[in-house]
């Protein structure tokens, strides 16, 4: 049988005021049959860093996750769950926290959230992009909508992925989302660039909520034809999701996801499917 691996998970809240332990995630991956979830931190900046008007109760995902929190639920089932740090430029050194993520706590990776208020290619970021491609670990931006009201748009063009995929050719970096609205130039980066990896997680909420029909089918296709199927990942968010732009699923939805952004098209074959849907993440991440 082949490995199913959930690159695109979050630690995340069904409410405000509830969480799920560990063993209720792996529960939810087991009911989908998930055989490896991959858990990004979160790194938005501190409070005082973020727009006055932010109504937290307006998100029901946290917006920052500590290291030692994202190791700490990994470890509860260390041969299922992997995690991946997060940073925010605002940080000072945030190269420090990186390399104390991945050589203390045994973090596998970096995600960025641009729509926190800075552009993937800002300089300081430039040190960690470096740490990074030095000890063979990738790197996963967000790029496309934002996740809530109160974030911008306009750092997650996938255009700026470019300057960083240029200036760092050893570094494997992960577009996410198909970049929607800039599909065209999410499109051009990863054909450009080969050590660009390209993430489909979310493309079906994106295709329903902006009404946008065949999105999904069309962007996967053009992806397959220019970068081939070695370079593209699955991921579900994580079983649990509740976005207030978006709405939510729970773990039935691992399922659907796998069919509708994977296993539905006739242009795939049944190998290009399993790389997607787990051997492609198990490469990059070195397992």
């Amino acid at each position: 049988m082949p490995v199913i691996i959930d690159f695109h998970a979050h630690l995340e809240f069904k409410t405000p005021q509830r969480t799920y332990t560990a063993a209720e995630f792996v529960a939810g991956m087991n009911q989908g049959g998930i055989d490896k979830s991959v858990l990004f931190g979160n790194d938005q900046a501190d409070a005082g860093g973020c727009p006055p008007w932010r109504d937290a109760r307006a998100m029901a995902v946290p917006t920052n996750w500590s290291d030692e929190d994202v190791a700490a639920f990994c470890a509860t089932a260390p041969e299922r769950l992997i995690g991946l740090t997060s940073v925010n430029p605002n940080r000072y050194r945030p190269e420090r926290k990186v390399e104390r993520a991945i050589k203390e706590f045994g973090l596998r990776g970096v995600k960025l959230y641009p729509h926190s208020g800075f552009y993937p290619n800002d300089p300081r970021l430039d040190r960690v992009y470096d740490l990074c491609s030095h000890l063979h670990v990738p790197v996963v931006i967000h790029t496309g909508p934002k996740a809530v009201r109160w974030q911008w748009l306009k750092y997650n063009n996938p255009l700026y992925v470019d300057d960083v995929a240029t200036n760092f050719p050893d570094l494997n970096i992960v577009m996410c989302h198909g970049g929607y609205p800039w599909t065209e130039a999410f499109t051009v980066v990863a054909y450009s660039n080969p050590n660009v990896w390209v993430d489909l997680t979310f493309m079906d909420y994106i295709e329903r909520t902006f009404q946008v029909p065949g999105l999904v089918e069309n962007t996967v296709h053009r992806l397959v034809c220019l970068v081939g199927p070695q370079r593209l990942l699955w991921g579900s968010e994580g079983p649990y999701m509740n976005l207030p732009l978006f709405g939510q699923h729970e773990p039935d939805y691992y399922a659907r996801s796998q069919q509708y952004l994977v296993r539905r098209f006739d242009f795939l074959s049944e190998d290009d499917k399993a790389a997607i849907l787990g051997r492609n993440a198990a490469r990059l991440l070195g397992l």
